[in-house]
């Protein structure tokens, strides 16, 4: 039998730092749509940008994945000496390909958002271009609390990176209100940039609570040696893997904003809307998934198949529990979510005409995210990178293109994204199957 009360004090932590930022999505959305003027423009604009940061950071932040999969795998074979020098090299490489990214994409944000989303309506652009700016200055940052994050999770510790997110989130959020909106007298309204200054003062105050955490509660340091660590090309294979894996998957993402743009600002907005709830969901979901992560490694280190097929069927239950309550919740507000957001009408008719496709998509998630966690602790990085590489090219891709053509407007890409996240959970369901611990 397996701990329950060990799964649960994984995932229930994981559960609140996975919804931190999509909260802070949603947060940055609804008080952007009280701004005075240009609310509607301004949302869309600030989801282009944000989606292209998420886009960076998942791509980049995947030596979590790698690093996180090795030390859960060591430490369930008792063998956590043997990575000690491996982690400050890869926080090393983790901080300087922020700094990089920032500087290139910074320097370069036109051309690559018209390059990504097509013609963009320079309104849309402007704020879109303001946020962008101000957030790729903490990409360094981003990348650098993720990795940690995964350190935590693979020393089989979520509730460190919960006490960080829920702090981060909170501060974040109150700058929002103070410096997107400003208070009479005191602090003049900074629109569009304040959400973004609001992202980066909470990501330092985050970044420094890692370094505290990580010093006091690991065995690890920050001392660099220039030996490389024996698993080391066995982390950067794995985050090669999972990096082309997660490019694939922010095609579909990026894709699906190019499209929403294609439809005008109203459509852009909704699209933003919509988007915000599922990756709010897909994150709260993925809360038990990130417990599969770090106990699916742990089992295979200990070589216990039994455990592991246990902690799948577990995770299913509760995912998929997870998201027939989301669907009541959402089904029981259906009517005022958007009001939330925008006080526009014509942005929450489209929202509504598509809000029930991201309510049917829920148990779609839950399997996908199962298993995605699942794979990801057992460093299977190629059956993950070529489900989504399938999925994308055969299913999410042709699905949105001919739609397109019959179902105007942000329908066609709801449909598209439900399609492909069946299409990951049946898949890997079945590569599950065929799994052997030696």
């Amino acid at each position: 039998m397996l701990n329950k009360k060990e799964i649960n004090s994984l995932a229930i932590p994981a559960i609140l730092y996975n919804i931190t930022e999509p909260l802070i999505g949603l947060a940055d959305t609804a008080i952007i749509g009280q701004m005075e003027s240009n609310s509607t423009i301004a949302q869309g604009g600030v989801g282009l940008a944000a989606a292209l940061i998420a886009t960076l950071v998942w791509g980049f932040a995947q030596m979590r994945t790698s690093l996180s999969a090795i030390i859960s795998r060591q430490f369930g074979a008792n063998n956590i000496n043997e990575i000690k020098t491996l982690v400050p090299q890869t926080i090393i490489i983790t901080v300087f390909t922020g700094f990089s990214l920032a500087i290139i994409l910074g320097l370069n944000y036109s051309l690559i958002a018209n390059l990504l989303y097509g013609e963009i309506d320079l309104e849309t652009f402007n704020y879109s271009n303001q946020y962008f700016i101000i957030r790729s200055y903490g990409l360094p940052l981003s990348l650098s609390i993720a990795l940690f994050f995964g350190i935590f999770r693979g020393f089989q510790n979520t509730s460190w990176a919960m006490y960080i997110s829920l702090i981060g989130g909170l501060i974040n959020i109150l700058l929002d209100i103070v410096l997107v909106l400003g208070i009479d007298n005191l602090v003049s309204p900074m629109g569009v940039k304040g959400a973004a200054w609001a992202s980066v003062v909470s990501q330092i105050i985050m970044a420094v609570l890692c370094c505290i955490f990580y010093i006091k509660k690991t065995p690890f340091n920050f001392k660099i040696t220039f030996k490389i660590n024996s698993y080391f090309k066995e982390m950067i294979v794995i985050f090669f893997n999972m990096f082309i894996r997660t490019m694939v998957l922010n095609l579909v993402f990026l894709i699906s904003n190019r499209f929403a743009n294609s439809y005008g600002s109203n459509s852009l907005a909704a699209y933003t809307i919509a988007y915000n709830i599922w990756i709010f969901s897909s994150f709260f979901i993925d809360g038990y998934s990130n417990a599969g992560n770090a106990l699916a490694g742990k089992y295979f280190g200990e070589k216990n198949k039994e455990k592991l097929n246990l902690l799948t069927k577990d995770l299913l239950k509760v995912n998929i529990k997870i998201a027939l309550i989301l669907m009541l919740f959402y089904t029981i507000l259906y009517s005022y979510i958007g009001e939330l957001f925008s006080s526009k009408e014509s942005v929450n008719e489209i929202f509504k005409s598509v809000f029930w496709i991201v309510i049917f998509a829920q148990p779609f998630n839950s399997i996908a995210f199962t298993f995605d966690g699942i794979f990801k602790g057992l460093g299977r990085a190629i059956d993950l990178r070529n489900t989504l590489i399938i999925g994308t090219f055969f299913f999410f891709i042709p699905t949105i293109y001919i739609l397109d053509l019959f179902i105007p407007e942000i329908t066609s890409i709801w449909i598209a994204l439900s399609v492909w996240m069946l299409y990951r959970g049946i898949s890997l369901y079945f590569k599950f199957k065929k799994i052997k611990v030696y």
